[in-house]
């Protein structure tokens, strides 16, 4: 009797375990906030964050080497957020367009962009003028009194951006 009680006992155990109530997903994706700004509403948030080194990436889903470099910008923001660096990305694709808003979502998601991320809502013409670039990839680096460090386009080198980040992060 007590064996049949046992039995009955572990059925809806058993159950659970065969649909995996209980385990972690298999691949957890990080939740991640896209805020869409404007370009002055960035420029305020940027200067906000005065008194931390701040690396603003300026990408597109479209553009392959921001998305082969975007890995180290995650990487530059694991290692240094804890001694006083803000990473941020600012993605130039249409906002307007809502497949490119899931595309950028879910890029990031499987990057673990887990730092302020951005959709720039302004046309290009716009932000080519104010950012004096023709497109993406374009980094910015600033230091802890919201000076502008370096910018980088076309030829963005994280070993250099790096450098600069561990030098910047030594001043006050």
């Amino acid at each position: 009797m007590r064996r049949i009680r046992l039995a009955l006992l572990a059925i809806p155990f058993t159950v659970l375990a065969i649909l995996g109530v209980g385990r972690p997903p298999a691949s957890p994706q990080t939740a991640i906030d896209i805020q869409t700004v404007r370009y002055a509403e960035l420029s305020q948030r940027i200067k906000d964050l005065r008194g931390r080194v701040i690396v603003v990436d300026f990408w597109a889903d479209y553009c392959a080497p921001c998305k082969r470099e975007f890995t180290k910008l995650v990487a530059l923001n694991q290692k240094y957020s804890v001694r006083g660096l803000t990473a941020i990305s600012v993605s130039l694709n249409d906002v307007a367009d809502p497949e490119a808003v899931e595309r950028v979502r879910r890029f990031l998601a499987a990057q673990q962009a887990s730092f302020p991320n951005y959709m720039l809502n302004e046309k290009p013409e716009f932000w080519q003028a104010k950012l004096k670039i023709d497109g993406p990839p374009c980094v910015f680096i600033f230091n802890r009194r919201g000076e502008l460090v370096r910018k980088f386009h076309d030829d963005v080198d994280y070993s250099e951006i790096e450098r600069l980040v561990t030098e910047a992060l030594k001043q006050e």
